[in-house]
């Protein structure tokens, strides 16, 4: 049964959301430095000002920390990752450390490619170390905070920030999924989501509904007060359903078009899934591992399993070890659960490999 919320409990008006093209804001003579284009658009930026002048509050959101998330060689093109995981390293600006998100591993910045030798180092993407540095140029005279695993560390760190940011001591929070819901202040009028595109971009069936989700959620931060409250959304997706639908507030239309596509791909909840990963320290292994239980698989298989190919995982290599996934997609789970597990613990494994499934995982990553 579907129950509607048609309007906030207290009967305050939702947020208007407005969506800004960065394709477009990037080609405008806006005045904002061609590095800090992507970061805070010329029309958030007016929002902030006049949310400034009127002593209300920002909310600013940006899943992801450091200050910048990846770094390349403008000669060769080799882009930095962390020798344990395929993930491009995050710099981090505080302690001048590259971060890899996934293991934690810490390294210098290198001076030159460390491929070719050139010292032409192009950083690029932005997290939420940044966004604090360029909210503090453009707003010197603003009072701000940032919320994020990096910054709250001490106990009761985060309780005393939003303790402060309640008594209206700061002007402006900055953070990532940490202030993404739960947070009820009545002097945020307007929120900016800096980058929609991260979560959608993701190579999973989930993605966008996860985008929908959150952009629903980060909203609902503004004009919980008297006065009505704005969202900004800046994307390079703008036509996205997933924030179009959330632009309106719909959530029936969203899941309408996302149900189409979920039946026309046979994805939950028209279809079950279970994801069979292998992953060791040895690559070829690994994936000559899922070849053979591929082989197995098919042998005896319950009817109307649909079975894919093993392919890289789309994290393909996490705490040193090499990953490889199987998708199988069928109506009824248990019958091949059961296959999948019987299947794989008659197999002998190669003494650095693990064989795991998940049924109807909620990442495919």
């Amino acid at each position: 049964e579907l129950l509607r919320m048609t309007r906030r409990t207290d009967g305050k008006s939702m947020p208007l959301t407005r969506v800004v093209d960065l394709r477009m804001e990037r080609r405008k003579g806006t005045g904002v430095k061609a590095a800090d284009a992507g970061v805070l658009s010329l029309v958030l930026r007016q929002a902030m000002t006049d949310r400034l002048e009127k002593g209300e509050q920002t909310i600013l959101f940006i899943n992801r920390r450091g200050f910048h998330s990846a770094m390349s060689c403008s000669a060769c093109g080799e882009a930095v990752q962390c020798q344990d995981c395929s993930i491009a390293m995050t710099l981090h600006k505080s302690d001048n450390r590259l971060v890899c998100h996934i293991c934690g591993a810490r390294r210098l910045p290198p001076l030159k490619c460390p491929a070719c030798g050139d010292p032409s180092i192009r950083w690029s993407g932005f997290g939420t170390e940044r966004v604090e540095a360029v909210v503090r140029e453009v707003f010197p005279q603003a009072r701000l905070a940032r919320v994020d695993t990096d910054t709250m560390q001490r106990k009761h760190q985060l309780r005393d920030t939003l303790t402060q940011f309640r008594a209206k001591k700061l002007d402006i929070l900055i953070g990532t999924q940490m202030i993404a819901k739960g947070l009820d202040f009545p002097n945020v009028t307007l929120v900016g989501v800096l980058n929609a595109d991260l979560a959608l971009n993701l190579p999973d069936f989930r993605a966008a509904e996860r985008t929908f989700q959150l952009l629903v959620q980060v909203a609902g931060r503004a004009g919980r007060g008297e006065v009505r409250g704005e969202v900004y959304v800046q994307t390079f997706t703008p036509h996205s359903p997933a924030i179009q639908y959330a632009r309106h507030n719909d959530f029936e239309g969203y899941a309408q078009q996302e149900l189409e596509m979920r039946r026309q791909f046979d994805y939950p909840p028209y279809a079950h899934v279970l994801l069979v990963t292998s992953r060791g320290k040895h690559q070829t292994q690994a994936e000559f591992t899922l070849q053979t239980l591929k082989q197995r698989l098919a042998q005896g298989m319950p009817d109307g399993v649909v079975m894919g190919e093993p392919c890289p995982a789309p994290l393909a290599k996490a705490h040193g070890q090499h990953r490889f996934q199987l998708l199988l997609r069928s109506a009824r789970i248990r019958p091949l659960a059961r296959h999948v597990r019987d299947v794989v613990k008659s197999m002998t494994l190669p003494r650095d490999v693990t064989v795991v499934w998940d049924v109807d995982p909620m990442s495919l990553g």
